[in-house]
């Protein structure tokens, strides 16, 4: 079948060990953790070059202590995925890889690549054909602001391609392969607005393609005429109302407020009710993630409790908690972390909210506190089905729902509450539970 993955025999038969030095280059590597580095465009030693290892090791080298989480790694050739550990020292990090196995693609990417890929497709606004060598074709493009660009492709025909672009890194060195794989930001002669770029695999040979980064500049062409906040300050607000005077008036004929009604009736008030108050929900979700896109969400840091947070969160959904007969367990602890009060609360309300409707009912929700140098950890534990490695990192795409069905929720809880927490300096993860179910970690900066 196109796109099987053929998994390895030799997969983790014993965990894969390597050594990062304090700029993050890999400097060694077991077998299939370095086959992997070749394949994602690196060298060894050279920086790492599969973006899940980097942002894991830059993270734990950042915090000062030891980290581990569910990593999946991919390449043109396949992916590597098992549980990774970075712990730092002063000359670098050490990388163990456990529970591992390597799968060879045949065919096509993985889904979420072909449709990332596909998506850069409909945004590029030029594509640059290029041969297996990866010199240049040809350059097609409709913008007026790569016109010169255009005509710089057919001057440097046969050459290689990163002879075409002003890259913001340092523009005298060759840019790493991997990096373009990737994606990256570029400057073009001739335009105003900054460009990304992606090389990806034509059917022959390769392909490049640039779509324009952020606002567009006075010479790009046709403008973006909305405002960068159209759905959260200006559409959300107006929802509000109306959706609100229609719940207090369901609320109304579902108490039989306004006099007798049959019970049928009262089940119609109750959906439109629900329905409501998922609307307005996601009117606001929809609102942050469109503020989060845009750079302009709002944060701001200070000392607070993260105890107070905590408890201030369960308060807030014990109704739904008993609604499904699920008790919560607090920590004994406090800690003082360094972030924004009102998005901290925002992130353990959708964690704890998600691990109550996907709890079983009956069940517990065990949340804990720990203060570990520069970090502290929320960890709040649930008794549902565990989920895979892979289920635990897609979790946190946007409108990711895990197949579920129904109107639980829009996909967008996980996803806020990531971006919310690294905006704060910090993250959010998923691990296995001890003893089963999952684990959530909301990491934050200490005070």
């Amino acid at each position: 079948m196109a796109g099987a993955d053929t998994l390895r025999d030799d997969a983790a038969i014993k965990p894969l060990v390597a050594r990062s030095d304090a700029a993050d280059r890999l400097v060694s590597a077991d077998g299939p953790l370095a086959d992997m580095q070749i394949a994602c465009g690196g060298e060894i030693p050279g920086l790492i070059a599969a973006p899940e290892l980097l942002e894991l090791v830059r993270k734990s080298r950042s915090f000062g202590m030891r980290l581990g989480r569910p990593v999946v790694m991919h390449s043109a050739d396949g992916k590597l995925e098992g549980w990774v550990e970075v712990e730092p020292d002063e000359e670098g990090c050490s990388i163990r890889l456990s529970d591992w196995h390597h799968s060879e693609r045949a065919g096509t990417n993985a889904n979420g690549e072909e449709t990332r890929i596909a998506i850069e497709n409909l945004l590029a606004e030029g594509v640059v054909w290029l041969d297996e060598g990866q010199r240049i074709i040809a350059l097609e493009s409709q913008a007026g602001d790569l016109a010169a660009l255009v005509k710089r492709a057919r001057a440097l025909r046969g050459d290689h391609w990163t002879r075409l672009f002003d890259f913001e890194s340092d523009s005298t060195q060759k840019p790493a392969i991997w990096q373009a794989r990737s994606g990256m930001s570029v400057r073009v002669e001739g335009s105003a607005r900054a460009w990304h770029l992606l090389l990806t695999t034509a059917n022959v040979g390769f392909q490049i393609l640039l779509r324009p980064e952020g606002d567009v500049g006075q010479d790009g062409g046709d403008a973006d005429l909305l405002p960068p906040n159209l759905l959260r300050d200006e559409l959300a607000p107006a929802l509000h109302d109306p959706i609100r005077r229609i719940i207090r008036q369901a609320e109304a004929i579902r108490d039989r407020l306004a006099g007798p009604l049959p019970g049928e009736y009262r089940d119609y008030a109750v959906d439109i009710v629900r329905a409501g108050k998922h609307l307005r929900e996601l009117a606001d979700e929809l609102g942050d993630a469109e503020a989060i896109e845009h750079g302009t969400i709002e944060i701001t840091a200070e000392p607070i409790r993260v105890a107070e947070s905590i408890e201030s969160a369960c308060r807030l959904l014990q109704v739904r908690a008993d609604a499904r007969e699920i008790a919560f367990t607090m920590p004994q602890e406090d800690a003082i972390a360094m972030a924004d009060r009102r998005r901290a609360l925002q992130i353990l309300l959708n964690i704890i909210g998600n691990a109550i409707d996907y709890g079983p009912a009956g069940g517990k929700i065990t949340i804990g506190l720990v203060h570990e140098g520069k970090a502290v950890t929320i960890t709040v534990d649930d008794e549902g089905e565990g989920l895979s490695a892979e289920d635990r990192i897609r979790m946190f795409d946007k409108f990711e729902r895990l197949g579920r069905s129904g109107d639980s929720g829009s996909g967008l809880g996980l996803y806020i509450a990531l971006m919310l927490s690294r905006a704060m300096g910090g993250t959010v993860e998923a691990q296995a539970a001890p003893g089963g179910g999952n684990r959530f970690a909301i990491i934050l900066p200490a005070a």
